[in-house]
């Protein structure tokens, strides 16, 4: 092909650096590899704070250091769930929560997830679920919701309205 003698491919993220770019000093050799233009505006960010982009370097407390060496596994949260309770979203049991409802904080303590199809009569029903919902729990205040739209997998993927309230 034309100009391929003159091409060549960045070390680092393969992108193409042409002639032009090595004869200006935009592409140079770092460290015996030709990085291209982006890439060694990055290497040079990256040298210039530090080398770690900026950041500060992560500690971790070792495991085996700590007093408690011992996991408790009664304090997990990681908890099961059955297929059957997955399908009972109507029938949410509030009971389970240690932390009590604040109608008066500004922020969330909870969340609550609802999902419909999207079709008209399904987004009606979602509405007087919620609505039911929220007659039947007077002490919940929405603090903020969150809507998307994404696909739910059942015996047909089709796409769902996902809306979150916190509460």
């Amino acid at each position: 092909m034309i100009g391929e003698e003159h091409e060549q491919t960045c070390g680092n993220c393969g992108a193409m650096i042409y002639k032009e770019h090595v004869s200006t000093g935009l592409a140079r050799h770092h460290d015996g590899v030709l990085l291209c233009p982006h890439c060694v505006e990055e290497s040079e960010r990256a040298q210039s704070a530090g080398g770690a982009g900026g950041f500060e370097p992560i500690e971790f407390d070792d495991i085996d250091e700590r007093e408690d060496s011992a996991f408790d596994m009664s304090e997990s949260r990681v908890h099961t769930m059955s297929a059957s309770l997955l399908g009972e979203a109507a029938a949410w049991d509030e009971s389970r929560f240690k932390r009590g409802l604040n109608p008066e904080a500004r922020v969330a303590c909870r969340c609550r997830t609802f999902h419909c199809k999207v079709t008209e009569g399904a987004i009606g029903y979602l509405n007087n679920l919620i609505n039911d919902w929220l007659d039947e729990n007077p002490n919940v205040t929405i603090k903020f919701a969150n809507s998307t739209i994404g696909q739910f997998e059942g015996k047909h993927t089709e796409p769902n309205l996902i809306l979150t309230l916190f509460y």
